[in-house]
């Protein structure tokens, strides 16, 4: 409904037969184009839509489905679905260089930080992180959780979360830094909630950059200076074509979940996924030294 809304109103409908393939083809070119949505978010648009339609023609509301021939995009071809996963020293270098760094897209050097590890350690996603409130949180609990409501939750249910222990000792650091009001956000990064879209790519990428010159800089020898230059830690885009975007922090989630020899149901439930495939085959990330130490940790076949 919320789809089928911002289409009416960017197109003007009032009625049913407004609707045309020109009107929705240019709504989802915007989308792509001009407001940076990804293929997916436009197929979500373009299903919403075709939903309805479907149903005007089913009754009898307009004589014919006027979108029958408009298909959906194939979102192997838009490389910003290619993400990666963060290593822990990755991680590490991101969460220091954005807690000491000057402010960024609005956000200041600590809440960057809190924000980066919020995310890489619920897996919660950029709009759900950025509806949280104080109140959002349960301290007491035990153990401590929290909510996200499911007006902005994806699959529009509420969802509680637990928190890690360390997490929880970071984010009390923080709010007493902080010193929020009950109602105020706390992660002001979603237009839905704060009236500001923050391009928290833009963000991410800056500190990667930051913290990869960083480390190449530390090299004690030219021969490991020119090794730093050619690898792809803390690359933004690494030569895989995959991102290190901020929805890479929940790709870091899932897949730490696999490190720790979470069984893959748990990890589909803590990841908030309808399939356990999406989990597996998208979000679960298996690097050289975990292949390495899993044919090491093979038994003898022959004593």
């Amino acid at each position: 409904m919320a789809q089928l809304r911002k289409m009416c109103k960017a197109k003007r409908w009032r009625f049913a037969h407004q609707i045309t393939i020109t009107d929705v083809e240019s709504f989802l070119v915007d989308l792509r184009e001009k407001k940076g949505r990804n293929i997916t978010t436009s197929n979500h648009y373009l299903r919403a839509i075709k939903r309805f339609v479907r149903w005007l023609k089913r009754s009898r509301k307009i004589p014919e489905d006027t979108l029958d021939g408009v298909s959906l995009l194939n979102p192997a071809t838009d490389r910003r679905h290619d993400r990666r996963s963060l290593m822990v020293e990755e991680f590490a270098r991101l969460y220091h260089v954005a807690h000491n760094g000057p402010p960024s897209i609005g956000l200041s050097g600590p809440d960057r930080a809190m924000l980066y590890m919020f995310a890489a350690w619920t897996g919660l996603r950029r709009g759900e992180i950025g509806s949280l409130r104080l109140r959002s949180f349960d301290f007491q609990a035990k153990p401590p959780t929290v909510t996200v409501a499911a007006a902005y939750s994806k699959h529009r249910r509420e969802d509680v979360c637990y928190l890690h222990s360390e997490l929880v000792d970071a984010l009390s650091a923080w709010l007493e830094w902080l010193q929020p009001d009950p109602d105020d956000i706390l992660f002001p990064v979603s237009e839905a909630t704060c009236g500001i879209d923050r391009r928290t790519s833009i963000m991410i990428k800056r500190d990667l950059e930051i913290a990869r010159a960083i480390w190449i800089s530390e090299a004690d020898s030219e021969e490991e200076r020119q090794k730093r230059e050619t690898s792809d830690f803390l690359k933004y885009v690494n030569s895989q074509g995959r991102y290190a975007d901020f929805h890479a922090l929940r790709h870091t989630f899932v897949t730490n979940l696999a490190r720790a020899n979470v069984d893959p149901k748990t990890a589909q439930t803590l990841a908030r996924h309808s399939d356990i495939r999406l989990t597996m085959d998208i979000y679960t990330h298996v690097d050289k030294k975990q292949q390495v130490d899993a044919i090491d940790s093979l038994p003898s076949l022959i004593q």
